[in-house]
């Protein structure tokens, strides 16, 4: 399944800890998947980001993804990128 930016920004003004966020390498592009959680914080349903024009939303350099999370996703409370395979979880800064 997928999600359009648009849907994602409406799944962002949920809340930040509702959802959240995977930054992937597949096929030498970046990819990033949205998983919706439950009221348990389990994950209900997981989307592949989509392009406006319906193919999937992709980056040649991690630095551009990231860019895309933070402007879409400023308020994600659990964004996870995997790197090399190992997983990198980026929190909030507590302050």
């Amino acid at each position: 399944m997928y999600f359009t930016q648009r849907e994602l920004a409406a799944v962002a003004l949920t809340g930040g800890d509702n959802y959240s966020v995977y930054l992937h390498r597949e096929a030498g592009k970046w990819s990033m998947d949205v998983s919706v959680l439950d009221s348990g914080k389990d994950v209900k349903q997981k989307y592949s980001v989509q392009t406006n024009r319906g193919g999937p939303k992709t980056w040649r350099h991690l630095d551009q993804a990231l860019s895309f999370a933070y402007e879409h996703c400023s308020n994600c409370q659990n964004m996870r990128v995997a790197v090399d395979g190992k997983i990198l979880i980026l929190r909030p800064e507590e302050g």
